[in-house]
């Protein structure tokens, strides 16, 4: 499996669209719609830090990504992370975090990468303290776990 982060295009953005979630992870609001995230892209535009991604596999798309680049707090954020009910279960999110990892590593610009998971969505938790994550802190307002992985060479 390779995945591949492809600008969301007239090609794609239909097939975005239409990528669902479980019933279970839609009834525990854990990830929103890609609709909304494609929108929340176009609101931050200007600023030219948010990367809305088609998650492909060869030709098909698998998932979605929202990034968010702070150059200033030097941090690299999955803002978004979703892959179709279809895909689950078959190692693409893990594969979707470990290319933004290599992404970040790869990246001078950032010190830190920063994911989070709604509370109660227990299998993106599991991933990302399998992955090295360690919890930052939890975001009443929000209510979500803020994990944060740092560079092997950073303090």
């Amino acid at each position: 499996m390779m995945v591949e982060f492809v600008k969301i295009n007239e090609d794609n953005y239909e097939t975005v669209l239409r990528l669902k979630v479980t019933d279970e992870q839609n009834e525990g609001k854990f990830i929103a719609p890609n609709v909304r995230s494609i929108a929340d892209a176009y609101l931050y535009r200007e600023a030219g830090d948010v990367f809305p991604y088609a998650v492909q596999d060869g030709d098909k798309v698998v998932g979605f990504i929202l990034l968010d680049e702070d150059e200033e707090e030097k941090e690299l954020m999955i803002w978004r992370m979703m892959v179709d009910k279809d895909y689950q279960g078959q190692g693409y999110g893990r594969a979707i975090v470990e290319k933004v990892m290599e992404m970040f590593e790869s990246d001078d610009r950032f010190d830190v990468l920063i994911a989070d998971y709604v509370k109660g969505n227990d299998v993106m938790g599991k991933l990302l303290r399998s992955l090295g994550f360690e919890e930052q802190e939890f975001d009443e307002e929000n209510n979500e776990h803020v994990m944060k992985f740092g560079k092997t060479d950073a303090e």
